[in-house]
């Protein structure tokens, strides 16, 4: 087991099936945008991202410079049903540094990770609920008429 500085969940109810919201989040690149607010920031050069071995899980490893070792940070998604029958969409964000120095960087920026990977979670629960409600509303839109029947001659 990998052992983690620190780890912060975030959860966000959608109102899809857990199924659904699996499916959506397998078709689209759920970090993409996340991604493209981290290179606004400039982190490209110090960063790499990889998908993680597990389903719906993404790495980011951060080099904080040729002497300062580097911090891994895990995004773990997934949909599953709450105690209260609903579906829950969750981020886990797991973070661990290289050594003493990386694991300060690291703890140090630990807040402004949280509030990304929170407004994240909320970007991604919309999308799931747009996503699935848009495909239900165009299915019903092409559903074609049932033709009128004659039920009785008089």
């Amino acid at each position: 087991m990998t052992r983690n500085d620190v780890t912060s969940s975030f959860v966000q109810i959608v109102d899809v099936d857990p199924s659904q919201a699996r499916e959506v989040l397998s078709q689209i690149n759920p970090m993409r945008s996340l991604a493209d607010r981290l290179s606004a920031l400039g982190l490209d050069d110090r960063a790499m991202w990889a998908r993680g071995s597990e389903e719906l899980s993404y790495q980011l490893v951060w080099r904080f410079g040729a002497d300062g070792g580097h911090a891994k940070l895990v995004w773990r998604l997934a949909a599953h049903t709450d105690g209260a029958g609903r579906t829950a969409l969750s981020v886990r964000l797991e973070g661990r540094g290289s050594d003493m120095n990386a694991r300060s960087r690291m703890l140090s920026s630990w807040t402004f990770l949280e509030e990304l990977a929170e407004s994240h979670t909320r970007r991604l629960a919309r999308t799931v609920d747009d996503f699935v409600n848009a495909a239900e509303y165009h299915a019903d839109e092409e559903q074609p008429a049932t033709p009128a029947r004659l039920l009785a001659a008089v």
